[in-house]
């Protein structure tokens, strides 16, 4: 398929919101400046293709086109998949310098950069149509003549360009002619253009490109455009055949470009009832969708082996469109859906296997994981309410039985538990060059992807699996391990399981928990640091757990997006100069959609009741097994049988005995190479007046910055001799003033200097962009 200009302008948009990024929210909104206004005759384009897409404009418009009143309120009241782009006609980046002269007609939206991110240049500017083409710093590195006559046919042929597949201008100079050529030399793509009008307007066609499309359409197509319509364009489409078969091939590589021929496509009606099945009519991907649905909540009232086959054979008959043109158009969520329904079927068909806890723990990280996995994956696939109650129907009648059948397998072995105290715990030594990156809630499938992921940036991953401590609940299993656990004891079974300090008696809290780190050699690191790779550190990431509370069966939706902000985060420390980042976790869970099944535990038997587990009252007849707390002092804990919890409606839940809450992942990454000071880059750099503030990232540590207007010449700095030379600090940020006015307005060269060596620069401009 040929990716296209406009895909990839796309991409960088949507990539600015999480660029430059220090923790797990992405930024609110992208700012996309345009001073100039050179990009307005693309935008009607882009905001078919892209539906968070918000416009300034005088008047509203549309939902997405408005001033800037307008546009804050669709800010705040909508719900967006991406991350809002707002474009800027005639704003520039350079007038978010300061409120004073901002343009009246976006004030409402000069705070906006305190929340999002700017799409621009790596030098501040806004990016013109003809610097995304032709820079290599973050635009295509196309060979684009630069004279007045290409820019012009630039300008004239945006849209043409946008739908122009990228690997037919790459490879040869780019001229005026070669722009305006690729609307004469594109019938196809002229006649896709036509058609995605909806209503077969041409008014922004100047009358000799409409006069030359008329003429080529007879000879090429068959059609007459003014007599016979898009209706005639759209039903030969569906039909298919000659040179409309290309037609339509060009759609689906590019449809995104051509984002109005969808509409046009629902004008197609079938003449008879064989045409009923042609798989070019939305409305058949919609039926197909419509049995599909049903067959999945018709799985509710089957026993589990009917459920199974007649899945399976759903699966058969649907997966094939998870790669068609309606499932890229977001219209055949259910056929991706059962893409992995398929991955779950045949994992539980398999069967998991082991008949101890090794090779339960074997058998589970050879094929079981990837059950789990798939099971919300299915889920975190739809999004409409009927969607989503078809899938939790098909997870409910064979995925519930499975989770149920392998936690009263590993209930059955409760006593002997293989991590019962904490003389088993692992052993995690403060060694110089180690960052520890806690993890909350990384269930063990999550471990096992995260890292497939790494091995895929180029990192080395060692993965091992450990059984955590029990409750599987943050304030028992989270400090488990060796040495930390040699100071700590369970004198009392608290109502929130937290083990005490031995010194002390007192429970072990979160602040108590760092300072036995720093005391066992381990300095805190905060998420937005990276701290000093030639000590011991310990860091904290990823919100899993957070949000599977917070969200119930919804946390499928941000699963994928968690697993990237914890890979990024891992790379980024590995960058910094850390020989190693140990991963690891506290618990895992479980994740139902609908509901775990509710075990009933009176609230008057228990001092506490958590979801799968609960402090008993002494001597309480409940009738739940008990298992030995952890931390010991003779104290034990009632545990919700199989995969049942004691409260009602909890899609969520972890602190009791599951392969899926018990099994985690501990993963050693390091990075390939030889040894030395890691990379550094400069990640960003704002003027505020005269000074300009600085991020580094990477490998920071020991360098100093300067602004010079050469480079390598250190007599050419425009620092006070009495400042110069700024250190970062351990975060990476710091900040170099020019004293002197007169320099205000100039180019200059911010550098990154390591035992006086230039190791990064970047090109400013004194006191703004």
């Amino acid at each position: 398929m040929s990716t296209t200009i406009l895909e990839l302008l796309i991409d960088r948009l949507r990539a600015a919101a999480i660029y430059n990024r220090h923790d797990l929210a992405a930024p609110a909104v992208v700012l996309w400046t345009d001073g100039e206004g050179l990009w307005s005759r693309a935008i009607p384009l882009l905001q078919d293709a892209m539906p968070e897409l918000l416009v300034l404009a005088p008047e509203i418009a549309d939902a997405r086109t408005g001033p800037s009143t307008w546009l804050r309120y669709r800010l705040a009241r909508g719900t967006w998949e991406h991350a809002p782009v707002v474009y800027l006609p005639g704003v520039a980046r350079y007038a978010f310098r300061g409120a004073a002269g901002f343009p009246e007609a976006a004030r409402h939206l000069f705070a906006l950069q305190f929340q999002g991110q700017f799409w621009s240049q790596q030098n501040g500017k806004d990016w013109t149509p003809s610097a995304f083409l032709s820079s290599k710093e973050g635009g295509l590195g196309l060979d684009l003549a630069r004279d007045r006559a290409t820019l012009d046919a630039l300008g004239a042929q945006l849209t043409q360009v946008l739908r122009a597949p990228v690997s037919s201008l790459v490879g040869r100079r780019l001229e005026a002619a070669d722009l305006h050529g690729l609307a004469a030399g594109d019938p196809v793509g002229l006649l896709l253009e036509w058609m995605a009008t909806g209503d077969g307007s041409h008014a922004d066609w100047s009358t000799e490109r409409w006069a030359g499309f008329k003429a080529l359409c007879k000879p090429t197509f068959g059609l007459n455009p003014d007599k016979d319509g898009i209706i005639t364009a759209v039903d030969r489409l569906v039909a298919g055949g000659g040179i409309w078969d290309q037609v339509w091939t060009r759609y689906c590589q590019a449809h995104k470009a051509f984002a109005g021929v969808r509409k046009a496509l629902d004008l197609a009606h079938p003449k008879d009832l064989l045409d009923g099945a042609n798989d070019r009519m939305p409305a058949t991907n919609r039926q197909q969708e419509d049995a599909l649905r049903a067959g999945l909540l018709g799985l509710a009232d089957r026993p589990r082996a009917e459920a199974l086959t007649q899945l399976t054979k759903l699966c058969g008959q649907h997966a094939s469109r998870a790669d068609s043109l309606w499932a890229d158009l977001g219209e055949a969520p259910l056929a991706r859906s059962v893409v992995q329904l398929k991955i779950l079927a045949e994992g539980i068909s398999a069967g998991v296997g082991g008949n101890d806890w090794e090779a339960l723990s074997a058998a589970y990280q050879e094929r079981g994981w990837a059950v789990d996995a798939a099971a919300w994956r299915a889920y975190a696939t739809v999004r409409d309410a009927p969607d989503l109650d078809a899938v939790t129907a098909a997870l409910r009648a064979v995925y519930l039985p499975w989770l149920a059948g392998l936690a009263e397998q590993v209930q059955g072995w409760g006593l002997s538990y293989p991590m019962a105290n904490p003389a088993q715990s692992p052993l995690f030594e403060s060694t110089p060059g180690t960052v520890m990156v806690f993890v909350d809630g990384l269930r063990c499938d999550l471990g096992l992807d995260l890292a497939r992921r790494l091995r895929a940036d180029g990192l080395s991953v060692e993965t091992v699996t450990r059984w955590t401590a029990l409750p599987t609940v943050t304030a028992t299993a989270k400090p488990a391990w060796r040495p930390l656990a040699e100071t700590l004891i369970g004198n009392s079974l608290p109502e929130g399981f937290e083990p005490q300090r031995t010194e002390t008696g007192k429970n072990l809290t979160t602040q108590t928990f760092r300072t036995l780190l720093a005391n066992h050699g381990w300095s805190w690191l905060e998420t937005a640091s990276t701290g000093d790779p030639s000590g011991a550190a310990w860091t904290e990431i990823g919100t899993f757990d957070h949000d599977g509370h917070a969200q119930g069966a919804r946390l499928a939706w941000r699963l994928d997006e968690e697993l990237r902000a914890v890979a990024l985060r891992v790379r980024e420390l590995l960058a910094a100069g850390w020989q190693r980042a140990v991963l690891v976790t506290d618990h895992g869970w479980l994740l139902l959609p609908g509901g775990l099944p509710k075990a009933d535990l009176p609230a008057h038997l228990t001092q506490s009741r958590w979801s799968r587990c609960a402090v008993p009252q002494p001597g309480a007849q409940h009738g739940f097994p008990e298992l030995p707390w952890f931390w010991g002092g003779g104290h034990s804990v009632v545990y919700a049988p199989g995969v049942s919890a004691f409260k009602l409606g909890i899609e969520y839940a972890h602190g009791g005995l599951s392969l899926q809450e018990a099994l985690t992942p501990t993963l050693t990454v390091t990075a390939d190479g030889p040894a030395g000071p890691a990379a550094v880059a400069v990640l960003s750099a704002e003027w505020k007046g005269m000074r300009l503030r600085v991020q580094l990232q990477g490998g920071f540590a020991g360098t100093l910055l300067d602004i010079r207007t050469q480079p390598a010449n250190a007599a050419s700095s425009l620092l006070d001799p009495e400042r110069r030379m700024q250190p970062p600090d351990v975060d990476g940020a710091a900040a170099v003033l020019v004293t002197d006015d007169r320099n205000e307005g100039e180019k200059a060269v911010l550098v990154v200097l390591r035992d006086g060596q230039v190791v990064a620069k970047q090109l400013v401009t004194i006191g703004g962009d």
